[in-house]
This record gives C-alpha cells, sequence and structure tokens, in this order.
C-alpha cells in the first residue's frame, strides 16, 4: 500500500516573526514574491489541500486556510502539534517557510515512504531534516506529552518516535540548495539575488 496525493494534506510552519531577520520570513519577496508562495506552489501538486499554520494574519491573503498556533512561542514543535491536532488526514506533510528550493518531487518521494512509520525524515550530509517530513497523526498523544515535559528541540523530538531515515545524499530529487534555510538578511539577500540572475538566463 502506498500513500497518494488524495490522503495526505501539506502543513507551512509559518509561526511569525524571526528573531534573526527581524520580520515574518515567509512574507519576505523572493523573486518579487512572498517566499511562502514559492513553497506553496511546489507543495500544491503532491499533497491533497495546503494549510498554513501561522499567528500572522497576513497569510490569509493568500487564500489558503491559516490555523495560529494552539501553543505559541515555542517554535516548529508547536506547529506541528498544531497540525496534527487539526488534521482530517492521518499522514501529514511538514515543511518550513524559509525553504523556497522544494520541488514537488522531493515532497512525493517523502509521501510515497510513509506508510513505513510514523514519522519519514530525510538525512542530508548526516543531519536530520525535520522540518521537511511526513508525521503521522498517531503522534499526536506523544508528541503533547514530550511537549509538556520541556523537550522542543525537533531534532530530540522525532528520536522518541517510530522514525524512518531516508539517506537523500545520492539522491537526484534532492538539490544541494533544497534544506536551505533563510535566517539572516545577509543569506536572503544573497539568495534573492541569485534568484534574479538565474531569471536573466532563463530570459
Amino acid at each position: 500500500m502506498s500513500i497518494t496525493k488524495e490522503n495526505i494534506n501539506g502543513y507551512i510552519l509559518a509561526g511569525g516573526i524571526s528573531s534573526r531577520m527581524g520580520t515574518d520570513k515567509g512574507m519576505m519577496l523572493l523573486n518579487g514574491k512572498p517566499m511562502v508562495e514559492h513553497v506553496i506552489e511546489q507543495l500544491k501538486p503532491a499533497v491533497d489541500k495546503v494549510v498554513i499554520i501561522s499567528n500572522n494574519p497576513e497569510y490569509e491573503k493568500l487564500g489558503l486556510e491559516v490555523i495560529p498556533d494552539l501553543i505559541k512561542d515555542i517554535g516548529p514543535a508547536g506547529g506541528i502539534y498544531t497540525a496534527l491536532k487539526y488534521s482530517d488526514t492521518n499522514y501529514n506533510f511538514m515543511v518550513s517557510c524559509d525553504m523556497p528550493f522544494i520541488t514537488p518531487e522531493a515532497v512525493k518521494f517523502m509521501v510515497q515512504k510513509a506508510i513505513e512509520s510514523q514519522i519519514i525524515v530525510p538525512v542530508s550530509k548526516g543531519q536530520m531534516e525535520p522540518m521537511f517530513g511526513v508525521y503521522s497523526k498517531d503522534c499526536l498523544t506523544l508528541w503533547s506529552a514530550l511537549i509538556e515535559k520541556g523537550l522542543l528541540k525537533l531534532q530530540e523530538l522525532v528520536t522518541h518516535f517510530d522514525v524512518l531515515k531516508l539517506n537523500v545524499d545520492d539522491n537526484e530529487l534532492f538539490s544541494n540548495r533544497l534544506f536551505q534555510n533563510i535566517n539572516t538578511r545577509e543569506e536572503f539577500e544573497k539568495i534573492n539575488l541569485d534568484a534574479v540572475r538565474l531569471m536573466k538566463r532563463i530570459l
């Protein structure tokens, strides 16, 4: 049995103002449009519906369902908890709003493995990437309990579950840029400049 687009939701975690960026990363313009729109466009072909987890009402302008964090100010752990709490599907794809280089093909690859474990995450260069993974709704009860105990780091949280780690170093679907988060204005300006240069070459 394999999971198809029709029975998996996609959740974009866009918690709010980044302390290092000083603003909401997802709404920053990358190559002329909000960074989160790049994520939405790539996620839509691979899932049944896309939902944004955010406390910022600005995201409602994008025409998608926006759900505020049920537990605020604890980072991605709270976003995943909220997504699992509201989800009406057993399998749920989680991705950060500051990963504009994801592709539908990479998402579909992860989804196809979803039946095998509670959580499926890629491993790139020896590092787990829990912000690009599939999470079963079955995780909700334990996830909530771990948060109550003060466990908030995703790298640690996922180890308490039946997690399938997929090494993608030699997988052509996963480019070097796919897992690139944008955390500072310097990183953002460099990536924005690269995107403009690439677009000029295409045109």
